[in-house]
């Protein structure tokens, strides 16, 4: 899991103006100063699934965090649980093989059941 973790914060930032493209098209606005006084040009930080820059509202001048999803994520998360869908019941049976018990039907739905639960997460 450690591992996992590590894989996941060493992810590359995206570039900012793809970023900033995402937020426009989001908040509805052609330039982001209707929104913020100012934005910070680079990410203060970046993960998997997207990346956060520090602002300021143009109004009340309210420092905030702002996340951006990375661009297509929603879409690559969407095939990795299937294809964990698919291959759950292989898993199950062989963990279960593995420790010497017999596979139910019932140990391949509730893993099943678990994939799916952490799909709508």
């Amino acid at each position: 899991a450690l591992e996992l973790r590590q894989l996941q914060d060493a992810v590359p930032p995206f570039p900012s103006s793809e970023a900033f493209a995402v937020l426009r098209r989001q908040l509805g606005v052609r330039d982001l100063t209707q929104i913020f006084g100012e934005i910070t040009a680079a990410p203060v930080a970046s993960a998997s699934i997207g990346q956060v820059y520090k602002a300021t509202l143009r109004e009340g001048e309210t420092q905030v965090a702002v996340k951006v999803q990375r661009p297509g994520i929603l879409a690559e998360i969407a095939l990795d649980l299937h294809v964990l869908r698919l291959l759950t019941p292989l898993q199950t049976m062989f963990q279960n093989a593995v420790n010497g018990v017999q596979t139910q039907p019932e140990d391949i739905a509730v893993a099943l059941q678990l994939v799916d639960e952490w799909g709508r997460g």
